[in-house]
């Protein structure tokens, strides 16, 4: 019993050292050792034997650290017998009962694996030891301290240097490579020899990490530390060489293997004959075939169908059929992949037929072939077109007792698609259901896939629709289909139900499906869609890549969303996203185009700081921010400063600078340029000659441009362009030389050049404007023999032709067929209808046409809008012109005589609050509307008796600067007097007064109007007097108001006392002044009044004294001289 306990105790001690004493692990050890201890002095002093001690011990020792047979260990010598795997067992019990336990630290843990790693080598249970050692590699210890840890105990339990081994093993399938190496090193300073499978792991390790330098000294120091390599250690080797493209030296190293004495296996030859193979080595191979046979080395089946395989890749099929005699020669039978080989073989190289006898080979050889081999011959027969025949293998595939699967169906679906043969197709999907196969999504992905090829948009939708109502949902791929051949067709509102769909059935888009969706709205100018499509790709987790994020930009740019593009800009460098040259010359170009010189080269300079080269596309964009800058002799001197760049005095760049000089109207400059580009060697193109043509052409220097055309098309020039042609002929219809335009589209014929669509649409254009419809029809039927295809522009012209003539139905049969053909309506189609349909008082069809357009995304212009607005005021349709109203004012299109003619419209409607809130809109907008204006809106307001409106108008009008104090006080007490309310005019005036605000010369004569019309001639008597008070010298047309209120009452006295003072104050009365005494006096018959005026008449020359002859018929004569006088001056 002493004996085991003493075994039991030296374990102990083994796996619990004195370091590990102080752990809570074993504290439960030291108190039970403590017990022990305490009960053997206590039976010594009583006289016990020191047996039963001893066995009291042991059995404590059982209950604490086994569960069971713990008693096979006592009957064994442990430093020298061997170990079984009972005992491996129990101390991986003991392991695993240790690292439970809390605060063991990873130098104790390692000091424990280590002696369990020993055990179990010992025990010879490796594959433990190889998970033990794992644990050792994870306590986070270095390579060292752990290799220290097991040697430390390796001659404590007597141990194999195999653990050493199996260490590296564990590293190197952790993919640590460099700690196996730091292991393999310090076992060599310990004077242990890994073994050479360990060796060739660490090789393949190396070879895996694509290290060929490292692998090579391995291999020395394997050879200088005495490690024998075997024939794997080779194969690693002469593989790796070959990786390489060192094929020679593969071989060398194949030679070195026999001097060594490791005769190469088939293993060896196979790799060699593999690489050969891959580099078309197809003569080496065949060498190499027949060294092995004569080193007795017999290639097996996988040796040949290896070489097969590659001859059929390289299309040389017709070679590895001829190796199969070869095969059969040396006793090797071919099996089903040599011959499914060559039938994949045949059919890429569209060899079907051969393919088929190859087949029938394999059958003769009693061999079946599989679905596989099927497929392939069915592929082949559909790419040859041969349905009939590939429908029939199916039939073949049946009677072999081989099930078609959807794979051999795929194929033909996919054949007939792609071939637009949809009746055969939807006859074999009948064909497919019936047989039992399941109809995946993938059969109608490839149906709907050939509908959007064919652009059978329609037919694509049917197809889909009924998968629906067959209860199938779509997969991914038939949505990204889908949304591809949708966004083809320009449906982006079944683009948007398709994507609905798929977060319906929880598939969310991919990446592919992302920048497919926001390429397409970016080219259809649909920004904002675009950009909620990337913020959902953002959130979504997915990444972001450049090419999408130029897509973005250059869509911002063109829309000219300039400061939204910097921010999107500054928004990838937050991502990680560096900004290419791409992008910064798409910005360049976006202030490029509105003409933003300054930001333009500020932009370009950030790009050649951020690294970037100029390019020529920056460069162009430069000289067009100039030129669109109107800055064009700055855009000439740029040119000439960075000519020394390359590609900077190019065509394209000199073309730029001449089309805006000739378009401003600098044609000399122009011409100037264009000989200096000649000068300096750069060639002129077709669009130089157009923008001089057609610049000659807007001076009406139609000779010279004849000439320099002449010039463009001589025998020596370089090209010849239509476009020159057809600015020529366009000016010279414009010019009424219809007979000279169409002798050049002759002679374009004639030198072999076709005219093109814009020189027939300028054609069909001056027939049109000219009205000979007959020679319009010609010109659009030559259209079609030359083989042209109508463009916008063409269906415009005729648009334009039939709105001029009024014929509304032509008009609009002309514009269902441009729809039909794709064309989108642009401003100058909205024009051309909508003058038609103002013209035809058709205003509400044109209201809802221009809504129509806007709804699809285009706009049109100013003078459309305009043109609309001014009928809907002029025939008084007050809503229309509200409605057309509210949509001109956020695009801009609202000027300040638009919204005074609303004013007027809608006073003449008394429509007074209405027109209150479109004056209010009008100065929201900055115009500021005229005194006539606010004076007829006044007086409406106070007409209606709104008279608080009316003080807030004015005072808005005061605020606002419209109007003075004095004016704006002066338009109140005008409206209320032509209004009628006397009595509230005068309030108003009498408080002007009392402010010491002067009304003006018109307000003093409304109210003397009103009031001598209301025959109160004191009061206006009274006001005028308060008029030369004021400082306010009374006019003529003062006067004539008081003298014909007189006349009224029949108090000539007083009129003609008035008259009398006009005379004093050397105020010449008019011709209403005497028409009014004239007629008063000869009611009242009297002779003294009469003297004085015909006196003063003739005074003024208005009457010849030789025509009078008595008082009454120098009055009548006056009288009609007088009428006369006013019917000229109304003429």
């Amino acid at each position: 019993m002493m004996k085991q306990f003493s075994f039991g105790r030296r374990l102990l001690v083994l796996l619990c050292p004195t370091t590990l004493r102080s752990s809570p692990a074993f504290s439960c050890y030291r108190r039970v050792h403590r017990r022990w201890i305490s009960s053997a002095g206590k039976n010594k002093r009583n006289g016990e034997s020191s047996a039963a001690y001893g066995a009291d011990m042991v059995k404590s020792v059982y209950r604490l650290l086994t569960i069971y047979r713990w008693e096979s260990l006592n009957c064994m010598d442990y430093k020298s017998a061997s170990l079984r795997p009972v005992h491996g067992r129990l101390a991986l019990r003991f392991l695993y009962w240790v690292i439970r336990q809390p605060g063991l630290e990873s130098s104790h843990a390692a000091y424990i694996i280590s002696v369990t790693s020993h055990v179990l080598v010992r025990a010879r249970m490796n594959g433990d030891a190889n998970s033990v050692l794992r644990q050792l590699t994870q306590v986070g210890l270095g390579p060292r301290p752990v290799f220290t840890a097991l040697m430390d105990t390796y001659p404590l339990c007597k141990s194999n240097p195999a653990v050493f081994d199996l260490l590296i093993s564990a590293y190197l399938r952790q993919e640590m490579l460099s700690d196996a190496l730091e292991i393999f090193s310090l076992m060599r300073s310990r004077g242990f020899k890994p073994s050479t499978r360990t060796c060739n792991r660490i090789l393949v390790a190396i070879v895996k990490g694509q290290l060929a330098s490292p692998a090579w000294s391995f291999f020395d120091q394997m050879l200088k530390d005495d490690i024998h390599p075997d024939v794997a250690t080779f194969n690693i080797l002469i593989n790796m060489s070959c990786a390489e493209g060192k094929l020679k030296k593969a071989g060398v190293l194949l030679s070195k293997m026999e001097e060594l004495g490791c005769l190469p296996n088939l293993v060896t030859y196979n790799t060699m004959l593999n690489w050969y193979c891959k580099k078309r080595r197809y003569k080496a191979a065949f060498q190499l075939l027949q060294a092995m046979h004569s080193k007795g080395v017999e290639a097996d089946i996988y040796t040949f169908n290896m070489l097969v395989d590659s001859l059929c890749k390289d299309k040389m099929s017709c070679k590895g059929f001829l190796l199969l005699k070869r095969i059969r020669l040396m006793m090797v039978a071919p099996n089903e992949v040599t011959y499914n080989t060559l039938i994949h073989g045949f059919v890429k190289e569209g060899k079907t037929g051969i393919a088929m006898r190859v087949l029938d080979e394999m059958l003769a050889c009693n061999l079946s072939p599989n679905s596989v081999t099927y497929v392939a011959l069915i592929y082949g027969l559909c790419q040859e077109t041969k349905f009939s025949e590939a429908i029939s293998t199916l039939d073949k595939m049946a009677k072999m007792g081989l099930t078609p699967t959807e794979a051999c169906y795929g194929v033909i679906l996919n054949g007939l698609a792609r071939n637009g043969k949809f009746d055969l197709a939807g006859s074999c999907l009948e064909k497919m259901q019936k047989a039992g196969v399941l109809v995946s999504p993938v059969a109608y992905t490839v149906l709907i896939d050939g509908f959007f090829r064919r652009k059978m948009f329609k037919e694509a939708a049917q197809l889909y629709n009924k998968m629906l109502r067959d209860g199938m949902h779509p997969d991914l791929v038939m949505h990204s289909v889908l949304l591809k051949g949708f966004c083809q067709g320009n449906d982006m509102r079944t683009v948007r139900e398709i994507v609905a769909q798929m977060y319906r059935l929880g598939h969310f888009p991919n990446g592919t499906m992302y920048r497919l969706l926001i390429c397409n709205f970016c080219k259809r100018g649909n920004v904002v869609a675009a950009l909620q499509l990337y913020a959902a790709m953002n959130s979504s987790g997915l990444t972001v890549d450049i090419t999408t994020c130029n897509t973005l930009v250059a869509a911002l740019c063109r829309r000219r969303y300039l400061e939204e593009a910097g921010r999107f800009m500054q928004h990838m460098g937050r991502i990680g996203i560096s900004c290419n040259s791409i992008i910064f010359d798409h910005l360049i170009d976006g202030y490029a185009c509105i003409g933003s010189w300054e930001k333009a080269f500020s932009i370009f300079e950030e790009k050649v700081k951020s690294g970037y080269p100029p390019s020529p596309y920056s460069f162009r964009s430069l000289l067009k921010a100039l030129c669109k800058g109107g800055h064009i002799e700055q855009a000439k001197k740029f040119l000439f400063m960075v000519g020394h760049a390359p590609y900077a005095l190019d065509t394209s760049n000199f073309n730029l600078i001449l089309e805006k000089m000739c378009t401003a109207g600098n044609i000399w400059q122009a011409l100037a340029l264009f000989h200096h580009m000649v000068r300096n060697y750069v060639l002129p193109d077709g669009n130089t000659y157009a923008s001089l043509v057609a610049g000659l052409c807007r001076k009406g220097r139609i000779a010279a441009a004849m000439l320099l055309l002449q010039k463009a098309n001589n025998p020596y020039a370089l090209l010849k362009n239509s476009t020159a042609y057809a600015c020529l002929v366009d000016s010279l219809f414009q010019e009424r030389h219809p007979e000279a335009a169409l002798y050049y589209i002759d002679k374009m014929q004639r030198s072999g050049l076709k005219p093109d669509i814009m020189v027939l649409n300028a054609t069909l254009d001056a027939f049109m404007r000219m009205g000979e419809m007959e020679r319009a029809r010609y010109s659009l039927s030559a259209i079609r023999k030359n083989g042209l295809t109508p463009n916008l522009a063409t269906y415009n012209i005729l648009l334009n032709g039939f709105s001029k003539k009024k014929e509304i139905l032509k008009c609009f049969r002309v514009y269902r067929m441009m729809i039909s053909e794709g064309f989108k309506p642009d401003k100058w189609t909205a024009h051309a209808i909508v003058h038609l349909l103002c013209e035809s008082d058709l205003l509400d069809l044109g209201i809802k046409f221009l809504k129509k357009m806007m709804l699809q995304g285009n706009v049109a212009s100013q003078q459309t809008f305009s043109e609309l607005f001014c009928k809907c005021c002029e025939a008084g349709k007050i809503e229309m012109m509200l409605d057309t109203l509210d949509v001109m004012i956020p695009l801009g299109f609202v000027d300040i005589h638009a919204f005074e003619s609303a004013i007027a419209a809608l006073n003449k409607k008394s429509k007074f609050q209405a027109s209150l809130d479109v004056f209010h809109e009008m100065l929201k907008n900055g115009h500021i509307p005229s005194h006539k204006t606010c004076l007829r809106l006044l007086r409406g307001l106070c007409k209606i008796g709104d008279v608080g409106e009316a003080f807030t108008l004015k005072n808005e009008m005061e605020r606002c600067g419209i109007l003075s104090s004095e004016i704006a006080e002066s338009s109140i007490v005008r409206a209320f007097a032509h209004c009628g309310k006397i009595e509230e005019a005068l309030l108003v005036f009498d408080r002007m007064l009392q402010q010491r605000l002067v009304p003006t010369l018109a307000t003093f004569t409304t109210l003397i109007h009103k009031l001598c019309k209301n025959k109160n001639l004191e009061e206006a008597l009274r006001i005028k007097r308060l008029m030369e008070v004021s400082g306010v010298t009374p006019d003529v047309v003062a006067y004539n108001v008081l003298i014909k209120g007189f006349c009224d009452v029949d108090d000539v006295t007083s009129a003609l006392q008035l008259y009398e003072t006009m005379k004093q104050r050397v105020l010449l009365p008019n011709l209403t002044t005497y028409a009014t005494l004239i007629n008063a006096i000869s009611s009242s018959e009297g002779i003294v009044d009469a003297e004085i005026l015909l006196r003063d008449l003739e005074e003024r020359g208005l009457l010849s004294s030789s025509r009078v002859s008595g008082m009454k018929d120098g009055l009548m004569v006056a009288m009609k001289s007088i009428k006369i006088l006013r019917h000229q001056d109304g003429k």
